[in-house]
């Protein structure tokens, strides 16, 4: 077991702490408390969090999706309007509304019993076809917006993602008439949100995790420090503060450094995105704020010895050097 010589508690409240860059939060620390020298070392301990479910769950990052005409080649995006929908009848009206702003007449319901999404639509080419892009490195179509080429809209819709700039058929059926979504539907993509912080300890995660990074089989390093399940799939006015506590030191960062002067912690999506704000100004008033404890440990190195000394069974003898 490690020699823990030292612990301190930092609780932190980020709501005044936010800098710059939406919702980070910069702790400074006193340099004194936070050091240790020689072969010591420090580490970080994440004790418990709370923070007030403030973002809609559909929203930016997944509320886009297309209608594809092959033929014309062209795109026209379809755009489901921001909320937290509790029910998948009022996510199926939200999403018929956003259809008939292109195409008249155009349904979308829910079945209870499959739990997948019927499309019904009018007045578009015999070879058209709706589909979501979810793209991270390739070369975005004429018509495609930026917002619209990375997307979590198919984990809504229940259809297949275009994950290169070749679209793919999201429902596998083409022109007017019915067309019935492969997979379930969903309140929601997010099913955790995750506790990240500029310090590096040696953790590693999949290249899943990080919008930006090309898609890979291996691991690369992370700056990940916790993953904070969601309970609920959807906002429940009851239970609306994601809530974590662990006394079983799960998520432990082991510091590198000397000295601790300063760190940042944020708190992203899956896909290493901050969260989705309501409004510009949200996370800046510190309405996207979080509360969380940390535990500080000074390690101190193991003190083995170097060498092992001789036993001498003959006290006549003297051994040689």
């Amino acid at each position: 077991m490690a020699n823990i010589r030292n612990s301190r508690l930092i609780f932190i409240d980020s709501e005044v702490n936010t800098v710059g860059n939406q919702s980070k939060a910069k702790i400074n620390l006193p340099n004194h408390p936070f050091s240790v020298c020689c072969e010591d070392r420090m580490r970080l301990t994440l004790l418990s969090f709370d923070m007030r479910r403030s973002w809609y769950s559909v929203n930016q990052t997944n509320n886009v999706f297309y209608l594809r005409d092959p033929d014309a080649d062209t795109y026209t995006e379809i755009v489901i309007a921001p909320g937290s929908y509790s029910t998948f009848a009022s996510l199926a009206a939200a999403i018929q509304t956003a259809l008939q702003t292109a195409l008249a007449g155009a349904t979308c319901t829910y079945d209870d019993t499959t739990r997948k999404l019927t499309f019904t639509l009018t007045g578009i080419a015999n070879n058209a076809y709706l589909m979501s892009f979810q793209v991270k490195q390739g070369t975005r179509p004429v018509g495609v917006s930026s917002a619209g080429f990375f997307q979590d809209t198919h984990e809504l819709l229940g259809i297949i993602p275009s994950r290169t700039d070749v679209p793919v058929n999201g429902t596998g059926s083409v022109g007017a008439g019915t067309q019935s979504v492969p997979f379930c539907a969903a309140l929601n993509t997010l099913e955790a949100i995750y506790l990240r912080t500029n310090l590096m300890g040696g953790n590693y995660q999949t290249f899943g995790h990080e919008r930006y990074l090309p898609d890979q089989n291996g691991l690369t390093e992370t700056q990940i420090f916790a993953r904070i399940p969601l309970n609920r799939a959807c906002f429940d006015p009851i239970f609306e503060f994601v809530q974590y506590e662990d006394s079983n030191d799960l998520f432990q960062i082991n510091l590198q450094q000397k000295h601790l002067d300063s760190f940042e912690l944020y708190v992203t999506d899956d896909k290493g995105r901050l969260l989705a704000e309501v409004d510009s100004r949200q996370a800046d008033a510190g309405l996207m704020s979080f509360k969380c404890v940390l535990r500080w440990d000074h390690i101190a190195a193991n003190q083995t010895s170097q060498y092992q000394s001789r036993v001498i069974t003959n006290p006549r003898h003297v051994p040689t050097p």
